[in-house]
């Protein structure tokens, strides 16, 4: 049987969508640059009708994807849903955008399930911990120190490293642009989803800033340690307690009270205190607020001055680079030792071409050796 022939034979509905969520576009755009009807494109998408081969040459050309990826690995095709991932907000995001970010987060997972048959990755250390949406944020405070304490996380240093610790305890992480035009805009700034074979971070790249970056790293954490028995997407009190959680996991209640300025709001000693803990000058002062040492109007005032200098855009000091995720990479790495290229993993799963699976999942060249 021929590549086509056996590609069609072996067509996969769920493969389908996948190629057409990534591309961010409509059963409609598909249909339009496949020269189909748009019922007969939801016809495939649903697994009513197949494909026939020059059909599905026609849907693959559409896509920019090879013709095998239609036809997936023989595995159940990863394909997050929305309602199982954790958003922040469905109306600062669109369909389109959640769709795009979540086929992402599937096309992730493919890959790893893929190198995790030939490299054993660090077990996913669930510590059996549970949030309801009716536990107060200082509940989630409680929670953050629990996990510090259990993963051998020194109460009197801030957490170097976010990403690194999630790597180290089996949560994937991958840091790539979420949607196609993230450099512009904010509304996937990051996301979780933890229904997948190991959980999995994805952090966007839109906002290229160290301490937001490690802050949704924490904030995520908190999403899978807290919340994974019972995912709501943009549930505030959800939200709140992911929040809650990351700060105070980035950085102990007990640190952020010794370097409060005392008196008066000494700008510069709270710089001091941004650089020590790794969390932005407007995290830290919702965090002050969230533990007493500013109270509302305190924190109203200190952020009107924020935005006056103009410091809600960009924060003055040093900008170091986000944390960079490295587990995937290593992977990578050691396989490539072993004559196992990124091309043979895309190739035996499926998956699209290994220069595009680097563009879209931000990954770096491997060979990079690094300790996780």
């Amino acid at each position: 049987m021929s590549g086509l022939g056996s590609a069609a034979a072996h067509f996969d509905p769920q493969r389908l969508k996948l190629a057409r969520q990534l591309q961010g576009i409509t059963r409609t755009e598909v249909a339009r640059r496949a020269d189909l009807t748009p019922a007969s494109v939801s016809q495939f998408e649903s697994g009513t009708h197949t494909p026939r081969p020059a059909t599905l040459a026609r849907l693959a050309l559409a896509l920019s994807v090879p013709a095998g990826f239609l036809a997936g690995s023989g595995q159940p095709t990863l394909l997050p849903d929305v309602q199982d991932s954790f958003f922040r907000s469905l109306r600062r995001t669109t369909k389109r955008d959640r769709e795009q970010a979540t086929a992402l987060a599937g096309l992730a997972a493919e890959l790893v399930r893929s190198v995790e048959q030939r490299v054993t990755l660090p077990p996913f250390d669930d510590l059996g911990l549970h949030l309801d949406p009716d536990n107060p944020p200082e509940a989630a405070e409680a929670a953050a120190s629990v996990v510090r304490e259990r993963w051998g996380i020194p109460a009197d240093r801030p957490v170097e490293n976010v990403v690194r610790v999630l790597e180290r305890h089996g949560i994937v992480v991958f840091r790539t642009a979420l949607i196609d035009n993230d450099q512009t805009s904010d509304t996937v700034d990051a996301f979780s989803w933890t229904s997948g074979p190991r959980p999995l971070v994805m952090l966007g790249t839109a906002k290229n800033v160290y301490e937001r970056s490690r802050l949704d790293a924490a904030h995520e954490l908190g999403h899978i340690l807290l919340h994974a028995a019972d995912p709501e997407p943009a549930n505030k009190q959800l939200e709140q307690q992911a929040q809650r959680f990351g700060s105070a996991f980035i950085a102990p209640a007990e640190l952020i009270t010794d370097g409060w300025p005392t008196g008066r709001l000494d700008w510069r000693q709270l710089q001091r205190l941004r650089t020590e803990v790794g969390l932005s000058l407007a995290a830290l002062l919702y965090r002050g607020r969230d533990l007493g040492l500013l109270d509302a109007a305190g924190y109203t005032s200190a952020m009107k001055y924020l935005s006056a200098r103009g410091w809600r855009r960009q924060e003055p000091g040093p900008r170091p680079a986000p944390e960079r995720p490295l587990l995937i990479t290593q992977a990578l790495g050691l396989l490539a030792e072993h004559d196992i290229t990124l091309e043979d993993l895309a190739g035996q799963a499926q998956l699209i071409a290994a220069g595009q699976l680097r563009d879209r999942l931000g990954l770096h060249a491997p060979g990079l050796r690094v300790t996780i």
